[in-house]
């Protein structure tokens, strides 16, 4: 088997892994075992990508990969860091009616399976290629 046969090999069975796990999590109940159960998996698929990576010998070396790993990450912290901004201003804001919260408005959008599913699924997508890049 070639190396690009074995890479879409592994990409078929990651999305269908991917698929299958977003679609227990949608079953799930928040807070359960079972809950907890399909997020331990999910971050521990990451965790395996990220070890496997990081076996692989780095292509840049020293002050380079330093501003190439800054260079990459601050975009997520910047945007981890308004989500949380705008988490704690419409937490503190008010009522939740007039000012949501962004795990409010997820709880809300989230009781139809479906959506549940498809936001579990962006999250494993999300968590893969922060990995990969």
């Amino acid at each position: 088997m070639t190396d690009r046969a074995r890479h879409r090999a592994t990409a078929v069975v990651g999305l269908g892994a991917a698929i299958g796990l977003s679609a227990w999590a949608a079953a799930t109940d928040p807070f359960t075992s079972g809950a907890d159960a399909v997020s331990a998996i999910g971050i521990g698929l990451v965790a395996i990508e990220v070890a496997v990576r990081w076996r692989r010998p780095a292509l840049v070396t020293g002050t380079d990969q330093d501003r190439a790993s800054r260079a990459r990450w601050w975009p997520w912290l910047a945007l981890a860091a308004a989500l949380l901004a705008l988490e704690l201003v419409s937490f503190y804001s008010g009522p939740r009616v007039d000012h949501p919260t962004i795990s409010s408005l997820y709880d809300s959008a989230t009781r139809w399976r479906a959506v549940k599913a498809a936001f579990f699924l962006g999250w494993l997508c999300l968590g893969a290629a922060l990995v990969r890049s």
